[in-house]
């Protein structure tokens, strides 16, 4: 701990400035430099290999994304560089706030049924929302900028990887491709997958609106629309058309909507006419035909999912304080399976409160994109967070569980950009040191 000392006002001592950081001529600035560099370098494969769900322990779930993660963490922390605000001061407050409630109440949820599992469900949202934040939240806007750019090419990388396995190498019933023929992708499930991509198109979009990538680059938008038709995902497809419809309301000129809109419509004719038999096999069986007879009974197992949301919403009556804890609702239902909503399956196994401190949490990260949309330059940051967020926030409508570290990355990446643009805006001098991270707690 810092030491107080008095000093003759003769002798030659040191500012306050200096003195709060004499932690840090311990070691040479060249091993500074090194320990930065090989810091960045570990958060730069935390997120490359965060989408890469199969990579991951047999026992339990935690992947080597999560064990990079751990790493960057406790070097963050050892030297004194975590940041206590990683998306500014009033949200990470409300953050924290949402967690907290999102964790205590399921932990007390589940000391009466399983206090093991609520444990397992508590450590790991924890981690998801969490760690993550504190390893991604608080970094310079030049360091944000490659970690986005690495994890548009783990999508990339993941729509390319999916295209090969399914048109070229004819793959079914592997790790990678259902029984059925859809693309599993690296995070082993279909419509997780689609959803995935979904959320990554945004970030690509301000890398290219920001002038980070060439505009060619949305040529990655096409693949990455490609991948979601591979998975079969009816969900996952409308979220990628609403969330590249959305970001270009924001941010395109009014002028140049209409121009671009009448091209997509184009696009869309010329593949209904001309393009049908080279769409993939299974977007045609489970998508395009609930699209052209507008019967929702055919696309996937919508009519299972409304069964098991209806007996949720009977169970919430129940669960108005106390749920019926973690993982309860798949033993206890008569489907056997837990309801693909979150919000449901939260408020059943953690009571109300454990649902509202979800939604307080998440709603954290629109503070910045809103303090970004009036600042000038900042619409493109603020489009992203606010369509990474808000998809996130409907999507979830369709999934039992978001603990998983891929959903969270694209999250944190999304505020964190905001967040670095509005301290580029308030402090300009903010940008002159760009590879470091301020350093915020400090240890003796």
């Amino acid at each position: 701990m810092f030491e107080e000392r008095r000093v003759n006002s003769h002798s030659n001592a040191p500012s306050m400035a200096e003195f709060a950081n004499l932690h840090d001529f311990k070691q040479p600035r060249g091993m500074q430099r090194a320990l930065d560099r090989i810091e960045l370098t570990i958060a730069i494969c935390v997120v490359f290999f965060s989408p890469m769900n199969f990579l991951r322990l047999p026992l339990f779930y935690f992947t080597l994304s999560d064990a990079l993660a751990c790493v960057c963490f406790f070097l963050l922390l050892m030297r004194g560089r975590l940041s206590l605000h990683p998306i500014g001061p009033a949200s990470t407050l409300i953050w924290l706030i949402g967690l907290s409630m999102l964790l205590s109440m399921l932990l007390l949820s589940s000391l009466v049924n399983d206090p093991i599992r609520g444990a397992i469900y508590v450590t790991q949202y924890f981690f998801a929302y969490f760690i993550i934040l504190c390893v991604i939240g608080g970094r310079s806007e030049r360091q944000l900028y490659i970690l986005a750019k690495i994890y548009i090419l783990s999508i990339i990388v993941m729509c390319i990887h999916g295209v090969y396995l399914i048109n070229i190498d004819g793959q079914r019933a592997t790790s990678f491709v259902s029984g059925n023929g859809r693309l599993t992708g690296f995070v082993e499930r279909e419509n997780e997958c689609a959803a995935l991509i979904a959320l990554a198109t945004p970030i690509l979009m301000l890398l290219v609106g920001t002038k980070q990538l060439p505009k060619v680059a949305l040529l990655g938008l096409a693949l990455m629309g490609y991948g979601v038709m591979l998975t079969g995902s009816n969900t996952g497809l409308a979220s990628f058309a609403a969330v590249v419809a959305v970001f270009a309301l924001l941010t395109v000129n009014w002028k140049m909507l209409v121009p671009l809109g009448a091209f997509c419509v184009g696009i869309v004719l010329m593949v209904d006419r001309f393009g049908r038999d080279y769409l993939p096999v299974t977007f045609q069986r489970r998508v395009l035909g609930a699209l052209e007879s507008g019967n929702l009974s055919e696309a996937g197992s919508f009519d299972h999912r409304v069964e098991l949301i209806y007996e949720a919403i009977g169970r919430t009556r129940h669960a108005m304080f106390v749920g019926m804890g973690a993982d309860q609702y798949t033993i206890t239902s008569f489907l056997k399976q837990p309801v693909h909503n979150l919000y449901l399956l939260l408020w059943t196994e953690g009571g109300l409160l454990c649902m509202l401190g979800f939604i307080v949490m998440i709603s954290a990260g629109f503070g910045p994109a809103l303090v970004a949309l009036r600042r000038p330059g900042g619409r493109i940051f603020a489009a992203c967070t606010l369509c990474t967020v808000g998809l996130f926030m409907l999507s979830i409508n369709a999934f039992p569980s978001v603990y998983g570290r891929f959903w969270t990355m694209p999250i944190f990446l999304a505020i964190s950009m905001s967040c670095a643009f509005l301290a580029r805006r308030t402090s300009p001098t903010a940008s002159s040191f760009p590879d470091q991270r301020r350093p915020i707690l400090r240890m003796s």
